[in-house]
């Protein structure tokens, strides 16, 4: 059929490769605290304010990307159906993983059961590598495909007998016959049911060894509303270490090894809620939620889909994981602004609804997160910083009655705060003055070039430059931009947008924004870039002739290390709610004030320069060299094309290969290559000539566990 639809025609073509020193792509980084707040384990989450919390919910963009036409059972219908945050702490003898889960469907199902079997349930699922895979790497390094005739197999330390293993997971070096060994491997999991005084925790150990883990404490706590749970789970790393197995079974006689955390550590990780519904013929259909966007994970570590940066606290008290997030930094960003996140997927996503644990509430709190609830992404590359929202919205979303500009706040928007200068050697933004307590001076007067030294009184905490703040704090400038939800359509448009704080009502030159509607209108998807020029200069509302008029913000340079102040609030109105009437607010912090008080932000952006190909030898050579750590798949070129195009990925070792391209509903309409390669940098020719129609295609590469995907764009 697919012959029919198109001829596809491919050369393979392997070229060496000059890197920039980079960091890995950031956006499955996930920062674990160290000996940081002290965990009890009683089922409240209060102790978890200096963790990281990510949230699984089938609103993510990568579930809406890689997996468009979901399967049946596969997913939860809603966040209310199945959603949950998701925390991992450390000390220097246990581990400790918690869930605030919304399961609005009979959540922590008691039926009794066997430990084995606890993945049938409402359950955590952790996949972890206790072993330090390095900064560099992107993936879990076992990378190594199963089949009948090609597995891998462990040495008996006692009989030196080879043991089949049917599965990628390791131990230690001495054991596996493979040269990526780097340390043990774990599937580990807790089943999410009422524990009482008297009650054994149901924990299991899967991978190569099935048997409970001994010394750990879990404790759970039913909702108020019985809407969901609250779980903690502590795993002492002991209980990971030396002889796991029964006394006769296979693994015996290997002895796993003790993990110490180190700062600095990177570890890799993955995790599955398990959420059980009805349960029919004595068998719950469970559905399930990842961390990561692999699958297999049971069978295959090289698809646990995290990485896990262990952070000292007491190393680094300034970078709280809670509050600290990576922006993706290239100096030229391929990103379309369309509405389309598939150019997304190398970004972190942020969260934000009500279920966070230690939320603090703002204004209107949502009915549920399928009310309102949301993601939210930030990149930047030289000249622009870019945002990406999904929301969920089954009230109204993007209300669409016309109003100014400047009262954008009033309805459905993106605010984004930003203080862009360096805080890397402090926690959070320097502005601490109160409003008032200090005095802006020192700029040209309206209208005049004379200079006018005239003190004016500032009723807000931003800040602009030293030479106008006449306190020690101020090291840059500091905005409220504001973009409002509206269906802008496919195409970019001059959106109603404002740059609030100081200087208010202006709209900036050269941004542009797109918004659409999710096909089945429960939320939208909107994109936003503004260069960095725009936000320099006198940037203050000239037919007001503001006593700001003639100040001179400065032009903020992202550079690799840098780490910005910053903050974000989604809002919502739903339909036949006044202009005045309230929103509701979620904030990526917990302050409120932050239209005012700049002080107040409180998230940290990490700007790091990611993995970034920059140049490419057309000479051919037997062997690619300087070689990536990580999978890449690149951007076609040309784009828009007809009718071929070259697809370029690189593999930083042998596996199987997959590279598809698909339609914007998630049907095959090509496969470009099926099979097995050697480590190198491919180009693949993708000639559409046949019976495609012009528009926006998907293609998608999966290798060694690892799944990306870009779009590329048929014109004819």
């Amino acid at each position: 059929m697919i012959n029919k639809l198109l001829s596809t025609v491919f050369t393979l073509i392997l070229m060496t490769t000059v890197l920039h020193a980079q960091s890995p792509a950031v956006d499955n980084l996930y920062r674990v605290a160290l000996n940081g707040d002290t965990v009890t384990v009683d089922g409240s989450l209060e102790d978890w304010s200096d963790a990281q919390w990510v949230y699984l919910s089938v609103d993510h963009p990568a579930y809406q990307i890689i997996n468009p036409t979901q399967n049946s059972g596969q997913y939860p219908s809603a966040p209310t159906d199945a959603s949950g945050w998701f925390a991992v702490k450390m000390d220097e003898s246990n581990i400790y993983f918690a869930m605030n889960v919304r399961d609005e469907n009979n959540p922590m199902i008691s039926d009794a059961d066997d430990a084995a079997n606890l993945i049938n349930y409402d359950h955590l699922n952790v996949f972890l590598g206790l072993y330090d895979i390095g900064p560099d790497a992107y993936l879990n390094p076992h990378t190594e495909l199963l089949s009948s005739d090609e597995g891998y197999s462990l040495t008996d330390p006692v009989s030196d007998e080879q043991i089949y293993t049917g599965k990628t997971f390791r131990i230690a070096p001495q054991y596996d016959n493979t040269t990526t060994t780097l340390g043990p491997d774990y599937q580990i999991g807790v089943r999410a049911v009422e524990y009482g005084a008297a009650d054994s925790p149901i924990t299991y150990n899967y991978g190569y060894v099935n048997a409970e883990i001994p010394n750990t404490e879990v404790a759970t706590s039913l909702w108020d509303d019985s809407k969901g749970y609250t779980l903690e789970w502590k795993v002492p790393f002991e209980s990971l270490a030396g002889k796991l197995g029964a006394e006769s079974g296979d693994f015996a006689n290997f002895e796993w090894p003790l993990y110490s955390p180190q700062d600095g550590d990177v570890i890799s990780l993955d995790a599955t809620i398990g959420d059980a519904d009805e349960v029919s013929n004595g068998t719950p259909d469970t559905e399930r939620l990842t961390l990561g966007t692999g699958g297999g994970l049971d069978t295959f570590s090289s698809r646990f889909g995290f990485r896990g940066l262990v952070v000292d606290m007491s190393n680094n008290p300034n970078n709280t994981p809670r509050w600290t997030y990576s922006i993706d930094y290239k100096e030229s960003q391929d990103v379309s602004i369309d509405a389309d996140l598939s150019d997304w997927l190398d970004a972190p996503f942020m969260a934000v609804n009500q279920d966070i644990p230690n939320w603090v509430l703002i204004q209107g709190t949502p009915d549920s997160p399928d009310d309102f609830s949301g993601y939210l992404a930030i990149k930047m590359d030289t000249a622009n910083i870019y945002f990406a929202v999904r929301v969920r919205d089954e009230g109204t979303p993007m209300i669409e009655t016309l109003d100014t500009p400047n009262l954008a706040f009033q309805y459905d928007h993106l605010s984004a705060y930003l203080g862009l200068y360096d805080i890397s050697d402090i926690p959070s933004n320097p502005h601490v003055e109160g409003a008032g307590e200090f005095e802006m001076y020192n700029f040209r007067n309206a209208g005049t070039d004379s200079a006018f030294t005239d003190t004016i009184p500032a009723t807000r905490t931003y800040r602009i430059a030293d030479e106008y703040d006449n306190v020690e704090s101020t090291r840059g400038a500091d905005y409220q931009l504001t973009l409002r939800a509206l269906p802008y359509g496919d195409e970019p448009v001059d959106p109603e947008d404002y740059n609030g704080a100081y200087v208010d009502t202006v709209i900036f030159k050269g941004n542009s924004a797109a918004a659409v509607r999710t096909p089945d209108e429960t939320g939208y998807i909107m994109e936003w870039k503004l260069p960095f020029s725009s936000l320099a200069g006198q940037i203050n509302n000239r037919r007001t002739r503001s006593e700001y008029f003639g100040l001179e913000w400065p032009l903020f340079v992202p550079e690799n290390g840098k780490v910005i102040s910053f903050d974000a609030d989604l809002t919502d109105k739903d339909e036949g709610e006044g202009a005045r009437t309230a929103n509701r607010f979620l904030r990526l912090g917990n302050k409120p004030s932050l239209w005012r008080d700049s002080k107040s932000f409180m998230m940290r952006g990490e700007i790091v320069l990611t993995n970034e190909k920059v140049g490419v030898s057309t000479e051919e050579t037997e062997y690619a060299t300087d070689l990536p750590k990580s999978i890449q798949l690149k951007q076609n070129y040309p784009n828009p094309f007809n009718p071929s195009t070259n697809i370029q990925f690189t593999i930083p070792q042998s596996s199987q290969v997959t590279l598809k391209v698909y339609n914007v509903l998630g049907q095959e309409v090509a496969t470009l290559l099926q099979e097995r390669k050697q480590a190198g940098t491919y180009t693949v020719r993708f000639d559409a000539s046949s019976d495609l129609s012009s528009g926006i295609y998907l293609y998608r590469l999966e290798a060694a566990g690892t799944i990306l995907t870009r779009k590329l764009t048929l014109i004819k």
